[in-house]
Formats: structure tokens, sequence, C-alpha cells
């Protein structure tokens, strides 16, 4: 009988959950009836969080970029999990999990060609392949007052412009094709400080920006645990 042999976690840092700065929610799609399948058919949750920059920002991704520099180490280094050519060495480059945040407008066409930079930072958290996850684990926790988690056929549709904090799985990984080092971030659970019901806020269509991508998204499942440490 053939035997399978386990593959070996690219790196000897472990990934682990991170909470993030106070931000605005942006395209909020984390309830079963907004699960994204048109352009990721095994279903993907995911949301904009975007912040000026402020302490909190800075003390957030000083972490990240910690565990990314750890891996970037292991990856140059000769006593790590990752294993890299000495050529690829040399170009290995690191890609952080944030970017500028931009306002994405119509052309004379009806396309969304028009971007005007806000000066805010914006992180797109993920969980991704929800349709293969087990029950309880393919889900996104909506967290209400005193840290309980809201049943999520109560919970409200999250509109732009609420008040937000994630909780993520945040895990190093190695792009071959790009020689890039990188952190994925998975969605595991969003509380919310002050909410801006969809459609009751200026809410916008979410189909309309369906496909926009800012990388991450593991394959790790969420901690069904009641310990959301908020």
């Amino acid at each position: 009988m053939a035997t399978t042999t386990k593959q070996p976690k690219p790196f000897n840092i472990k990934g682990r959950s991170i909470v993030s700065f106070l931000g605005e929610a942006e395209w909020c799609k984390v309830l079963p009836r907004q699960m994204e399948t048109k352009f990721t058919p095994r279903g993907q949750f995911s949301v904009n969080v975007i912040t000026e920059p402020n302490v909190e920002w800075d003390a957030f991704t000083a972490k990240i970029s910690e565990m990314i520099d750890t891996a970037l180490q292991e990856a140059l280094g000769d006593e790590g999990a990752m294993k890299i050519t000495p050529s690829k060495k040399k170009t290995l480059t690191v890609a952080y999990p944030w970017k500028d945040h931009v306002i994405k407008e119509k052309d004379d066409d009806g396309n969304y060609t028009i971007e005007t930079e806000t000066g805010k930072m914006v992180i797109q958290p993920k969980m991704k392949n929800v349709l293969d996850r087990q029950p309880g684990k393919n889900r996104v926790q909506i967290i209400g007052t005193g840290n309980t988690p809201i049943p999520i056929d109560e919970a409200p549709e999250i509109g732009n412009g609420s008040k937000i904090k994630v909780k993520m799985f945040v895990n190093p990984y190695y792009m071959p094709t790009t020689n890039q080092i990188g952190v994925s971030l998975s969605l595991e659970a969003i509380k919310v400080y002050e909410l801006v019901e969809y459609g009751k806020g200026g809410g916008e269509d979410f189909d309309d920006l369906d496909g926009a991508d800012l990388g991450g998204g593991s394959k790790h499942s969420a901690d069904d645990s009641d310990e959301l440490d908020f």
C-alpha cells in the first residue's frame, strides 16, 4: 500500500492569531448570503479594514514586519526549513499585506479605472475555501458587546464606515513563482464597535467590486473557541 509523505512546513516560525487596529470596514462580506463565489468558486469571506497611520497601525505593522523578517532570515540562511537556491536568494523580495487605500470611480465607459488615493492604509483579511471547511469552521464570528458572539442568523450586514477590529491568523509563506516572502491574513472574527448597517449608511453595491484583491487568506481553520482576545 502506497504511503504519502507529509510535506514539511516552509518555515520554522509558526503562524499565530493577531488582532488588528481599530479601523473602518469596507466591502464587508462575511455572512453566508454575502459569500463571494463568482471569482472564488469554493467560497470566500473578506473585509477591507481602513485606517489612517497612527499608534495602533504602527504596532500592528511592527508585529507583521517582525514575522516577515524572521521568515526572510530563515530563507536566506542554511539552518531553516525553507530551502532556496543561492541564485534565488539574491533576488528574493518581500510582500507586505497592506496597501495605500484608494477610492475607485467609474470612467466614461462605466469601468472602475479611476483611482484616487485617500492617504489611508488598508488590509484585506480573507477566509478562503469556505465550502470545503467543516461546520463551525466555515464562518466568520461576529462579536458584539462584551466579546459575545452574535448568532450568524441574527448578525447584521456590516456596512462601509463601521468601526471594527478583526482577528486573523497570520502565517508566513514563500511564493516560488514570484520569489517573494510574505504573510497571509486568514480571517477568523470581527468585533463591531460602531455599526453602520448596510443600506442605511450609504452602502454600495458589493457586486460592483467583486474580484478586488489585496492578497492573503491561508488554509488555516479558525479556532472556534470563546477566547477571542479583542
